[in-house]
This record gives structure tokens, sequence and C-alpha cells, in this order.
């Protein structure tokens, strides 16, 4: 039987062109918000759309990324880990002893606070099996309480139950924090001078965090002088 080049697809026509989304066209695609897909893209977890004219255009590399996202946040990773995982941050050289034995530790004989810490984003574990800190603030307190005399997996696992207290407190909080903040300050407001307008901007996200966690430790260190202070000589 004789083959021709038609039959092959030589007359084919030209291959189509890649799928290509509007930001409002992608939000529909994947079930995301256009604020959140903003937000992925100001913390680094999702590339910049390519711009035809004054339109930003994404495609299918930019869904394949958003629904890996979601899949991870549905097994309950929060942003943090899943940038670790995900190869945005660059993880923290591993720590000095004797957090360093504590943490290859964690995958062997305690592999279910290791899964806690890592879905809060506090630990990763790497392709090669070592454990690194995603977070090394959030655990150099092992290390302070180490010297007191009190075993770092203690620390670790006091730090994980705390984790899983406060993670629906933060879940009520944030929002509430996000809508009294819209209250004081109304999207339309005009920007003041040097300011990034717009409350989609991942500096206003992470400037709102930073006010609760640092609202939280002076609460904390608050409350910790007033217990030393009233305890018993």
């Amino acid at each position: 039987m004789t083959v021709t080049v038609s039959q092959l697809g030589g007359d084919a026509g030209p291959a189509p062109a890649p799928p290509r989304y509007t930001i409002d066209n992608l939000a529909r695609l994947v079930g995301m918000s256009p604020r959140n897909i903003r937000a992925h893209q100001a913390r680094g977890l999702l590339a910049p759309p390519a711009r035809y004219g004054r339109t930003a255009y994404y495609g299918a590399g930019h869904v394949r990324r958003l629904e890996n996202i979601k899949s991870l946040q549905r097994q309950g990773f929060n942003l943090v880990a899943i940038e670790a995982m995900l190869g945005v941050r660059h993880l923290t050289p591993p720590p000095a002893e004797p957090l360093t034995d504590a943490l290859n530790r964690l995958a062997v004989e305690h592999p279910a606070l290791l899964h806690s810490l890592a879905r809060h984003g506090v630990l990763v574990r790497a392709e090669e099996g070592a454990v690194t800190t995603a977070r090394p603030r959030a655990v150099q307190p092992a290390l302070a309480l180490h010297q007191a005399g009190v075993p770092v997996l203690a620390s670790l696992r006091l730090l994980a139950e705390v984790l899983d207290r406060l993670r629906p407190v933060a879940d009520e909080l944030v929002p509430a924090a996000e809508g009294r903040l819209a209250q004081l300050y109304p999207a339309d407001a005009p920007a003041s001078p040097g300011q990034q307008p717009g409350h989609e901007s991942g500096v206003l996200t992470q400037g709102l965090a930073r006010l609760l966690s640092e609202a939280f430790r002076v609460v904390a260190e608050n409350t910790g002088t007033a217990r030393a202070i009233d305890s018993p000589a």
C-alpha cells in the first residue's frame, strides 16, 4: 500500500496555538479567585504571565502549577511548606547540634510529629531524606529550651501542639482582621506617597501577617512576665 504525504499529515497545516487565558479565564478554569492567583505570583509560587500588548496571558503551565498548589493545600500543607516543596525558597542549611540529630531522628522515630511540623511549614524533608528547617525562627526556641534542660524533641512536640491549637484561632482571626482593616482603610482610599495601592498586593498580606504575629508575641511575653512575677520565689 502506498502512503501519500497528505495521509501522513503533510497538509495538516500549522500546529494549533497553545492555550492562553486572561486572569479571569484562568480563575474560572482552576476554581480560584484572581486575588489568590496574584497572591501566588507575589510569593513566587506562580510565574509571571506573558504580556501581549497591555493584556497578560497565562498558559497551560500556570494551570498545572495552580492545580498542584491546590492539591497540596487539600493535603493540609500551608503556603510556606508548599514554597519549600516546590523549590521556591532556598532551604536553610541544617542547624548545629543538637537540633540536627533531633531532626534526623524525627523521620525514623516520630514520623507523625514530622508530618505535623511539615504541614505547618516549619520543617521540610528533602528528596534525599534529610530533614531541614523552612522556618528557622520557629525552631530556634527549641535550642533555647534545650539550654534550659528541655529535650529538643519535647520542644518540637510542644511546638506542633501549639500550632495545632493556634490554627483554628488564626482561621477566625485573620479574616476578621482583614475585614476590620477594610473598614479602617477602604479599598478606594487614596494611597499615601510611596505606598503600594490596592488590597491585593502581597505587601499588604505580609504586613498584616507580621502585625498579627507581633501582637501575639507581645501578649505572650506580657503573660510570661506576669506569671514569672506572680510565681513564688
